[in-house]
């Protein structure tokens, strides 16, 4: 069979088929970032067009400053507590309704309708339940102001944001897990392994494609996370709850433009450098068991 040249034009060819997708990216990603890390180094109010070279001034700011590292923090401990909760009862949403019982497709379809609605709406609805004469308040008999609360603000919300996407987690690792022979547990079971050993031995390290997937988009999705946040408690109750997503909000409105792109420069660094580490770490993970 011969082998088809690149001309060109097969090239250009190919080249106006990319172009849309090309033309989404080069508008909604590489022309926002380089924006970002230009007005970083201004003292940009995003208003007036007279702006001031202060080069890395604005970066040297964030490192002092306080607040910006509450939201750093805040940030890391939404991904960490998001990202660990979202896995493990997304695995365990997935194992039961892989398992032949009435109305599963129905359950799995209630499981995944959160991921479906908007962030503002999942925010108004876990603030009716966390009232201080809400749901939870009435369940367990109590009158707390849960997202009144600095202790128990930020782990309200991660609850709120794992909730919305747990439906989406489950769904990537059912497909992982359909695609596990039966006669693998099968065999198991006749050497005499139990349910406990199966799981551990057998369909965890299987699950190691869709874990890659999950934890990956997981904690970089929350390290990002704003809307869930600012519609919930708005960065308080005093910084509480404040993440670099609200902080930049709060910043971009008081007119400091410049200073919320050095941040969103920042955050960007981070989340490309965990990422990159967390599917290199994953990644090698799948070869070892694979």
């Amino acid at each position: 069979m011969k082998k088809k040249r690149l001309t060109y034009s097969n090239f250009y060819f190919y080249l106006l088929l990319l172009a849309p997708i090309l033309a989404v990216y080069i508008l909604f990603f590489v022309i926002p970032v380089v924006s970002s890390m230009f007005f970083s180094l201004t003292n940009f109010n995003g208003i007036s067009l007279k702006f001031k070279w202060v080069g890395f001034n604005n970066y040297d700011v964030a490192f002092h400053d306080k607040v910006f590292k509450k939201a750093m923090v805040n940030t890391f401990l939404f991904a960490l507590g998001a990202t660990v909760l979202q896995n493990l009862f997304a695995i365990v949403f997935a194992m039961a309704l892989n398992t032949k019982i009435k109305s599963r497709n129905f359950l799995r379809m209630l499981l995944f309708a959160p991921c479906m609605l908007s962030p503002v709406v999942v925010a108004f609805i876990w603030q009716f339940i966390y009232m201080p004469d809400g749901m939870l308040n009435h369940l367990l008999g109590t009158d707390i102001t849960w997202l009144g609360n600095r202790k128990t603000a930020l782990s309200c919300v991660v609850i709120a944001h794992v909730w919305m996407w747990i439906g989406y987690s489950s769904t990537i690792y059912m497909s992982n897990l359909q695609s596990i022979s039966t006669d693998i547990l099968e065999a198991a079971a006749i050497d005499g392994a139990g349910p406990w050993q199966k799981f551990k031995s057998i369909i965890l390290p299987m699950l190691a494609p869709a874990t890659t997937i999950n934890v990956t988009l997981a904690f970089t999705q929350s390290l990002k996370v704003f809307d869930i946040v600012y519609a919930m408690t708005g960065g308080g109750p005093l910084n509480s709850t404040e993440t670099v997503g609200t902080y930049v909000v709060a910043n971009m409105n008081r007119g400091l433009h410049g200073y919320a792109s050095a941040q969103t420069v920042l955050l960007t660094i981070v989340i490309v450098l965990f990422g990159q580490v967390l599917i290199g770490v994953l990644k090698k993970r799948e070869e070892a068991i694979y």
